[in-house]
């Protein structure tokens, strides 16, 4: 990842990040510009790392612009996407942020990604001292918590057409952005019988 110089695009940056905690946390301004000012903003490429599996996180990210995908990788080097995130989102381990534990999984840019890197200690702080960032960081936790038991019930319920019906609705947004194989992953399925399930919808809604 590059470091953004002090430039149009940082400003940028860190202004859309100061609006997403004024709108969708709920912060009053004075709460947030001892964090702004300690953020910084990161150009990351696409194909590029974010953080690694075993990294303990000294910075947590908000994405201004891209794409990003979390995924594990196992010993004999098989990728599983976790989760995608866009703009408007947080990049970081609970593990990492709630018990300074490494990170369990892998996140890498699919897109030319603009990130604002927030000191982990200090948004630590911060919730451990302010009612209103307690507050923020708890609706962020709970959010977390919700799309883990749905994934975790869809993968039991679900059949692998219904998996990628429910994704089309969940991720309507970023279903044309993301190669097919990495949908594949996230469903747990093969490339081959994504196609196969994308085949069998498409003549349904021609018949």
């Amino acid at each position: 990842m590059t470091v953004i110089q002090e430039s149009q695009e940082t400003q940028t940056a860190l202004r859309d990040f100061g609006r997403w905690l004024l709108q969708s946390g709920g912060l009053p301004a004075d709460k947030t510009e001892d964090l702004l000012t300690k953020s910084r903003a990161l150009h990351c490429g696409s194909g590029e790392t974010v953080f690694s599996a075993g990294d303990t996180l000294e910075e947590l990210f908000f994405v201004n612009s891209g794409l990003v995908r979390y995924y594990y990788l196992t010993p004999e080097g098989k990728e599983y996407n976790k989760n995608f995130v866009s703009s408007g989102s947080v990049v970081t381990s609970l593990s990492s942020f709630l018990e300074a534990k490494p990170a369990p999984f892998f996140t890498e840019a699919l897109e030319d990604t603009v990130l604002v890197a927030v000191p982990i200690e200090l948004a630590r702080n911060l919730a451990s001292d302010d009612i209103d960032w307690e507050r923020l960081v708890g609706r962020f936790v709970r959010a977390l918590a919700i799309q883990k038991e749905q994934r975790e019930a869809s993968f039991l319920l679900k059949n692998a057409e219904q998996r990628y019906e429910a994704f089309l609705k969940d991720f309507s947004a970023l279903a044309m952005r993301l190669p097919q194989y990495h949908i594949a992953s996230y469903l747990g399925i093969t490339p081959v019988a994504l196609s196969r399930i994308r085949s069998r919808l498409a003549c349904r809604r021609v018949s």
